[in-house]
């Protein structure tokens, strides 16, 4: 029977007590209400309006297709490019990284396996290899690109995307490196998580990532493409919203608590974003690491190719989201440029 009808043949009394009981059914069975964003004036959240107006007015002559900050909670500035919008879906490229790595933390969390877990466990086409250093790679190592498997995101890009299978070609070509050793940033690493994940939950990382952070978060527009023997692409293959790529940032604003539950462990989101790399790379799980503007405020984001950003400063409670088109990567020095314009026009 629809709700209209109920409404016509109970009384209102009845009506409003049967309301009641549907509420406290809910609060008890942890049902959330729906988060709706809140806005708030530049002036009002401490930023220099003059300044941010100026910068987005000047965003009108880049291929930045949306700009989104969000300071205390609250959207105080949303910029779109002519001919997008709210409703637009972005391919995230490499900020999907990130994403991938969070689920990874869930399922560790609900001990599917666990972080120094050896890749061999999950891959026993490993144990034909005659370099007996593969045994040594751990989740952990994919995590932090320190595996020494070779790179793909280099000469062999466009053939690992185009092999008929993702997995094979990568275990078919020699370490570059010993495991641990070594950073060599690599979405073949992020993409053996996925393939983890689903060989674990038995499920997709899209399936599994959509019931454990997707739906819990209210990211309606994330999904995953896959690769040819349907493995979701953690690595590249992501795509999302503006408003949703700031709500996965102030998610982690937020330390993991979404809502009043802990979507992923609070331990998780601190080893996540700091530095957990040998040398100069300022890369941790997943996320990198960068100090912003004249105060060199800290803060770690997650970067795509072609300048898809996801910038969380805490000591600011700023997140800020480009979406742009930009045909490579050579514009990004000018994003951090802007993300520290921004820092220094917060209070």
């Amino acid at each position: 029977m629809q709700i209209k009808s109920i409404k016509k043949l109970l009384p209102p009394l009845l009506l409003a007590a049967l309301f009641s009981v549907g509420q406290a059914f809910a609060q008890g069975t942890g049902e959330k209400k729906t988060f709706v964003w809140q806005s708030k004036g530049l002036k009002e959240a401490g930023l220099d309006a003059g300044k941010i107006d100026a910068f987005n007015k000047a965003l009108l002559s880049t291929e930045v297709t949306s700009c989104i900050i969000v300071k205390d909670g609250a959207i105080v500035s949303e910029y779109y490019k002519s001919g997008y919008g709210k409703e637009s879906v972005f391919p995230m490229h490499s900020v999907s990284k990130s994403v991938t790595g969070t689920i990874v933390g869930i399922a560790i969390e609900q001990e599917y396996f666990k972080l120094d877990d050896p890749i061999i466990n999950y891959f026993p086409e490993l144990k034909e290899k005659s370099d007996s250093r593969v045994k040594k790679i751990t989740i952990r190592d994919l995590l932090k690109n320190t595996s020494g498997l070779v790179s793909t995101d280099s000469a062999l890009w466009a053939r690992w995307r185009k092999s008929s299978d993702w997995i094979k070609f990568l275990f078919e070509r020699p370490l570059s490196y010993t495991p641990g050793n070594v950073f060599e940033y690599s979405t073949g690493n992020t993409h053996l998580l996925s393939a983890i994940i689903q060989r674990t939950t038995k499920k997709t990382l899209d399936e599994y990532g959509r019931e454990v952070l997707f739906a819990p978060l209210g990211l309606d527009s994330a999904y995953f493409e896959s690769d040819p023997q349907k493995i979701s692409d953690g690595g590249n293959g992501l795509y999302l919203t503006a408003r949703d790529m700031a709500r996965f940032g102030l998610f982690f604003l937020n330390r993991g608590m979404w809502e009043g539950s802990q979507i992923v462990a609070e331990s998780w989101i601190a080893e996540s974003t700091k530095i957990q790399t040998p040398g100069q790379a300022r890369y941790g799980y997943q996320w990198w690491i960068r100090w912003f503007g004249k105060e060199q405020a800290r803060g770690f984001f997650a970067h795509g190719w072609g300048e898809q950003v996801i910038a969380v400063i805490p000591a600011k409670n700023l997140v800020i989201t480009f979406s742009s088109r930009y045909p490579d990567n050579k514009k990004n020095a000018t994003y951090w440029q802007w993300i520290g314009d921004i820092v220094d026009a917060t209070r």
